[in-house]
């Protein structure tokens, strides 16, 4: 089996699927709002760390079911996500099917957004930042930690534990060097960017895409 690992935010994504769900709940709950823009100014203040500013805007998602939060998932991908879907992106899996990849989507996303984005993809295979239930709720937070920089990795390992994976054949794409961990589980690494002029910052061992935002 062969991989063709893609990271979300800015590979698949023109935008942060973070920054889109933060801002469809400022508009979509208007009680939670104040609260939430001043924990925003707090951070870029340096006075609140980015996890808290994350648990803030998951808590109004306490106590809601799986297929709610599903539903707000698809709300979110319907109202601003689908906007920032990459066409590039979008004929390079294709392509890797074409050649016989297993498409993976690996991310931090949170996974009632990731697995919007895996659907439209037609990606059946996905790691990502996981919500917390408590028994047919939700608890308003992330369950573990976020899956970014080696605990993707790690994730990735362990999504296909026990399967036969040529790592050496798989290839992963990002347009982070964050994701030098994904990188180092396989034989092609592909750096991704909107525009010609990024290449001269491809680490040695990495190969370019060009993936305009158009």
């Amino acid at each position: 089996m062969r991989l063709a690992i893609f990271d979300v935010d800015g590979t698949l994504l023109r935008g942060n699927s973070w920054q889109a769900y933060f801002w469809w709940a400022v508009g979509e709950w208007p009680a939670a709002a104040p609260g939430l823009l001043a924990r925003l100014v707090a951070r870029k203040a340096g006075l609140m760390t980015a996890e808290a500013l994350r648990e803030a805007a998951l808590r109004p998602l306490w106590g809601k079911s799986r297929a709610e939060v599903d539903a707000i998932g698809r709300r979110v991908f319907a109202g601003r996500l689908r906007r920032q879907l990459r066409e590039a992106a979008r004929r390079e899996v294709r392509r890797v099917k074409e050649e016989g990849f297993v498409p993976v989507l690996a991310t931090g996303a949170f996974d009632f957004l990731a697995e919007r984005v895996a659907e439209e993809f037609g990606v059946a295979e996905v790691v990502s930042t996981r919500l917390e239930y408590e028994g047919r709720h939700c608890a308003g937070r992330i369950r573990g930690v976020e899956t970014r920089r080696e605990a993707k990795a790690a994730a990735v390992r362990g999504h296909f534990a026990g399967r036969p994976v040529e790592w050496a054949e798989s290839r992963a794409y990002s347009d982070d060097e964050e994701d030098a961990p994904l990188w180092e589980l396989v034989g092609e690494k592909v750096l991704v960017c909107s525009r010609e002029h990024e290449r001269a910052e491809a680490p040695d061992g990495v190969n370019v895409a060009v993936w305009p935002d158009a």
